[in-house]
């Protein structure tokens, strides 16, 4: 467990560096107009390649944790299924740029962008198999690769004095470079995609069943990015520059959560609800989270005026009101993260959906009133209340289901002390 936790912390930390540090380092370069433009078009890239991811990262997990031995016909299938999701998904986008009428560098940002998505999404399906099998050390050479690749091609070209729409194009080139090596590393340690017992219509049934996870990944997705449209809608694309700026530190921190729930998910799937493993496994995830999560709020809360400055300049002095709120939100995340995990590998992905459907209640109710009345601390307090929302309920369904939480009184302990100084920060 522990070693392949290191293999995905590496891997995690070259996404990082090509996810997170490349936009900072843009947003430092371009200024909060031109760093919002690009980051509201790669919001609504990262919500078009929603149809097509469509949940089944976890889903394959779960599926080649339990049946490894029936990998490459899981991979084919999902892979066909993907296909069909890819040209429904361009027929979409197709609408919307027509509906609302986008022209010029705008659309074309968008369409290159959306394109350098797509290569990822695949890229990312192969590397999800080496992680169903155990081979994390697959997936971080991949994933190593693909991201300094990017990482290094977007930096030389944005310090040559490169403009949007090369910018854009440099994400499609090193996207692509990704995917290729991420489908002949599958070749090599897997074999090809089955495609010989696969059918459209086992196609269409793939979409079907994967419904509760695509649900679930979409709505988990899409919640963590409609804040840049609300905030795009209220304050333009300077406030998107100023805001986005500090919610890539947020990602940044947000980057080993995923690779806890990667690593425990197949594990935590393999074993039954209620014995002294998954009780284990369930309570180790929830310290780790915690952990992590104590840390982030630390770092942010008391540390972020000194990364604006250090960071960003002047014109992102508006930056230093949000660092408090995006501590507290970096902590609420990790609270709530393992409890999605538990629900996920126990089989519960409509109850995960519908908490997701609940949690985007609250943040339409409660972000424009915010927003209004704070600006963009508005809107980070208001993602605040949405996963309390989910933590709230995703903790009522294991109960009710007699499934273990994990959330013991260490976990009880840090919550506490971390929230009571927090409002006490806030209040005084």
């Amino acid at each position: 467990m522990i070693k392949n936790t290191a293999y995905m912390a590496l891997s995690t930390f070259a996404r990082l560096m090509s996810a997170v540090v490349l936009f900072i380092i843009l947003a430092r370069l371009l200024g909060p107009e031109d760093f919002g433009l690009l980051m509201y078009n790669f919001t609504l890239g990262s919500i078009a390649i929603l149809l097509v991811e469509y949940g089944f990262s976890n889903q394959l997990l779960r599926d080649i944790g339990k049946t490894p031995e029936l990998i490459r016909q899981i991979m084919g299938r999902v892979f066909l299924a993907k296909l069909l999701l890819t040209a429904l998904m361009i027929a979409l986008c197709l609408i919307y740029v027509i509906v609302f009428n986008k022209t010029g560098v705008d659309v074309t940002v968008f369409w290159l962008l959306l394109l350098s998505f797509l290569l990822t999404s695949f890229g990312d399906f192969f590397n999800v198999a080496f992680r169903g099998i155990g081979k994390f050390h697959e997936e971080t050479k991949v994933a190593t690769i693909g991201s300094l690749l990017h990482f290094g091609l977007i930096l030389l070209m944005v310090l040559n004095g490169a403009g949007l729409l090369l910018i854009s194009l440099g994400f499609v080139i090193s996207r692509m470079i990704y995917c290729l090596i991420s489908w002949r590393a599958y070749q090599q340690v897997v074999g090809r995609l089955d495609f010989q017992s696969q059918s459209f219509s086992h196609a269409v049934d793939t979409i079907k069943t994967g419904f509760p996870y695509a649900a679930d990944a979409g709505f988990t997705n899409f919640f963590y990015q409609v804040d840049t449209i609300l905030v795009k809608h209220y304050l333009g694309a300077a406030g998107v520059g100023v805001y986005q700026a500090g919610m890539r530190f947020l990602n940044g921190a947000m980057q080993f959560a995923p690779v806890l729930g990667n690593v425990y998910l197949p594990a935590i799937a393999a074993k039954e609800a209620n014995t002294k493993e998954f009780n284990s496994m369930a309570s180790k995830l929830n310290l780790q989270m915690l952990i992590v999560g104590t840390c982030g709020w630390a770092i942010f809360w008391f540390g972020g005026a000194s990364i604006t400055a250090l960071v960003f300049g002047d014109k992102y002095i508006a930056l230093n009101l949000l660092w408090p709120y995006i501590g507290l939100l970096v902590f609420v995340r990790y609270l709530a993260a393992p409890q999605g995990v538990l629900l996920t590998a126990s089989g519960s992905q409509k109850i995960r959906v519908w908490a997701q459907i609940a949690a985007l209640v609250v943040l339409f109710i409660s972000a424009p009133m915010l927003m209004k009345s704070m600006g963009l601390s508005g809107m980070v307090l208001s993602l605040i209340l949405t996963l309390f929302t989910l933590f709230g309920i995703f903790v009522s369904a294991l109960v009710i289901k007699k499934i273990p939480t994990g959330f013991g009184i260490v976990n009880f302990a840090i919550t506490l002390t971390v929230l009571s100084l927090s409002t006490f920060l806030l209040v005084h």
